[in-house]
């Protein structure tokens, strides 16, 4: 297990501070936050090239800031990969595990597991300047791997890399981590690639981590503002709670009023933070079956063109966005001005309390 207590590290002018953080045996650790937010110093503080001013770092019980680098039993993927341009791949994959004192019978069979796991045996002998972007990836994450360490730790890795071939490598890295057990720690700005490879999402802002969690909880259910941003929730408006009940709360949005889970910590003021996908668009006809507890009236404003969903713009008496497919927004005929019934269900009405309004919240698309 990997814990970081109070964690804060300087870099030139900015800190980081007071970061908690675990990470579980065989658990994939996502740190999320846009560029500048701390994450790359988050990561060289667990390397060892950035002292902390306080804190601890612990591996398995271990006090790591007692160790020097080469000693932490971590494998590293940085954002640029620095594989040595001298040595061929096969002497790249076999240089951490020398550089730590393992002995070549001792690293020789698990590398040659991981090269067959990644499809590298036919590049051994290339050097990596004549390697595609995806092949230098794979050479990279085989090195980190190929001394067998207790903590991978991810910088990034993958941005470089077009749409396509970083799902090809996610998988990749999805499976050889569950075969593998691989405790890791990614840092990344990306949330799709967060919640795809993650167990459990920290997101770090400014240098402080202001959400912790199981990525489904985080995903949909921002702690603060800053957080519903950071994370494109794509609907964010002021409401007003004006009655509770059972658990329930209704909340007055724009001209319309909706009912949602009651919000932990009551306040009169909220954000709404409602997820385009948890909106189901039907008929009038049809949304008298719908189970959702919000049916709210709404007018077509704009259909947006997306991938692999459409974003259809709505005036629900506040501001609402929803995703759909293209054969269902065909079905339903969906133009600017058509008149459709936006169905929300309760839970889906995500609540953040607010000390009081401060004007007007656009979506965060």
């Amino acid at each position: 297990m990997l814990e970081l207590e109070s964690l804060t590290v300087a870099a030139g002018d900015f800190r980081l501070r007071d970061v908690n953080l675990r990470v579980s045996p065989g658990e994939c650790h996502a740190v999320l936050g846009p560029s500048g937010s701390g994450k790359s110093t988050l990561l060289d503080a667990v390397l060892g090239v950035r002292a902390p001013e306080r804190g601890r770092i612990r591996l398995d019980g271990e006090d790591l800031l007692a160790l020097p680098i080469e000693r932490r039993g971590l494998g590293y993927v940085p954002q640029r990969l620095a594989l040595f341009p001298h040595l061929t791949v096969r002497d790249n994959l076999a240089y951490s595990a020398r550089a730590r004192g393992i002995r070549p019978a001792e690293f020789r069979l698990p590398v040659e597991r991981l090269v067959e796991a990644t499809g590298l045996g036919a590049l051994l002998d290339r050097w990596p300047d004549t390697l595609s972007g995806g092949e230098r990836q794979r050479v990279g994450l085989v090195r980190a791997l190929a001394s067998q360490p207790r903590l991978v730790l991810l910088d990034e890795p993958f941005t470089a890399l077009n749409e396509s071939l970083r799902r090809e490598l996610w998988w990749l890295l999805r499976e050889l981590r569950e075969q593998r057990g691989l405790t890791v720690l990614l840092v990344t700005h990306d949330l799709t690639e967060a919640y795809f490879l993650a167990d459990r999402i920290s997101i770090l802002l400014d240098g402080r981590v202001v959400q912790q969690g199981d990525k489904e909880s985080v995903y949909g259910r921002p702690a603060a503002p800053e957080v519903a941003h950071f994370l494109g929730v794509e609907t964010l408006q002021l409401g007003r709670i004006i009655a509770a009940k059972d658990g329930l709360v209704m909340v007055e949005v724009g001209r319309a009023q909706l009912t949602a889970l009651a919000p932990n910590g009551a306040t009169e003021h909220v954000l709404v933070s409602i997820r385009g996908e948890d909106v189901t668009l039907l008929r009038d006809g049809a949304a008298e079956t719908s189970s959702a507890r919000n049916r709210l009236a709404a007018r077509v404003v704009a259909v947006r063109p997306g991938s692999p969903l459409l974003c259809v713009e709505l005036d629900a008496g506040f501001p609402l966005f929803a995703f759909i497919t293209r054969p269902a927004c065909e079905d339903l005929e969906l133009r600017p001005g058509e008149r459709v019934t936006a169905c929300i269900k309760a839970p889906a009405v995500h609540l953040i309390p607010q000390s009081a309004p401060r004007g007007t919240v656009g979506p965060s698309r």
